[in-house]
């Protein structure tokens, strides 16, 4: 089962009837996979913190649910699951479309749901 989660706010990509700016997509049993909006410089796990914790953002999940920033900060950066299983890496290596980070973030420059 995977989970895609959306930003919503006054900045591109932000509205409602767009959709929301894609942040990313959990899947049980694997790593948070994060989608890259290079124009938006929202390309590592420290750019997304920053930009979700910008006063009038909200996060919500693909089935609306609203989602707190720590909460979605704690997806993101989950490396086990709830019984303490180490959670799988998306994919070992870069290629064109995706990318991991030094810290092992995995990343997609292109878009997917």
């Amino acid at each position: 089962m995977s989970v895609n989660y959306y930003a919503f706010g006054l900045f591109p990509g932000g509205q409602a009837d767009g959709g929301g700016l894609h942040i990313g997509q959990s899947v049980a049993g694997q790593r948070f996979l994060f989608r890259a909006h290079p124009d938006q410089g929202l390309t590592t796990l420290a750019d997304w913190l920053a930009f979700l914790g910008r006063p009038g953002t909200t996060i919500r999940s693909e089935n609306g649910r609203e989602v707190a920033a720590l909460e979605m900060q704690e997806t993101m950066t989950a490396t086990t699951d709830r019984q303490g299983l180490p959670l799988r890496p998306r994919f070992q290596r870069s290629n064109q479309d995706r990318y991991l980070t030094s810290a092992g973030h995995a990343f997609n420059r292109r878009a997917f749901h």
